[in-house]
């Protein structure tokens, strides 16, 4: 059985512009500060000129897989938050891949990506990028994250052995800033972005999956 949420942005006043980047700011830190954390435990133990052997071995994995996830939550943060490209620009689609599988291996979930190459509008593939994310974290015990459709209409399937939504994801994808706190942010301005293309943000939810549905344009 499935359940269709309901995403209809309220009319309650949007946060402003200064209050989400500093929402935006606070999630990529809470993102960074474990995999730093990492890098500087791992480079504390390498400066100890009495760490030998396993210890040695073990602080360079620490720094080596600190090192990979701070990289690829940055070049993820990069294309999904930032200003790639100017306003109104077009963001490579092959860049978006890569950054999504780069980021994907240091989740438990497997990304599918039915998406064609090229160009895209830049505030589509931001969507695309948050809602995979987002996906992601429904499949918290591992499973598959597939996108698929093209890039003025998509969808993104996550499945798994353990599935979750969280309400407050849902609120925030339906534009309801009330309770927003960093880590749903981008699904708010995910939603915001849609909605002034003229399209609109939908999710399912099954006892095997979770869908998210974006389309652009009438």
């Amino acid at each position: 059985m499935s359940e269709a949420l309901d995403v209809t942005p309220p009319d309650d006043e949007d946060p402003d512009a200064l209050a989400l980047s500093a929402l935006i700011s606070s999630r990529v830190c809470h993102d960074l500060i474990n995999p730093v954390g990492a890098l500087s435990s791992g480079l504390e133990v390498l400066d100890d000129p009495t760490m030998e052997g396993a210890m040695r071995e073990a602080a360079m994995d620490l720094v080596r897989a600190g090192a990979k996830k701070a990289i690829a939550l940055l070049s993820y943060a990069r294309l999904a938050y930032g200003a790639a490209g100017g306003f109104g620009a077009q963001i490579s689609l092959e860049d978006a891949h890569k950054a999504l599988a780069d980021l994907f291996s240091i989740t438990k979930a497997e990304l599918v990506w039915n998406i064609g190459a090229g160009l895209a509008a830049k505030e589509n593939v931001k969507v695309l990028m948050v809602l995979a994310y987002a996906a992601a974290d429904c499949v918290p015990r591992g499973g598959v994250v597939a996108i698929d459709g093209d890039m003025d209409a998509f969808t993104i399937r996550a499945t798994g052995k353990k599935v979750l939504l969280n309400d407050s994801l849902v609120r925030a994808l339906g534009g309801d800033a009330a309770e927003l706190t960093p880590k749903f942010t981008p699904a708010l301005i995910a939603a915001q972005l849609v909605e002034s293309a003229g399209g609109a943000i939908s999710v399912e939810r099954t006892e095997e999956a979770v869908v998210f549905s974006a389309r652009f344009g009438g």
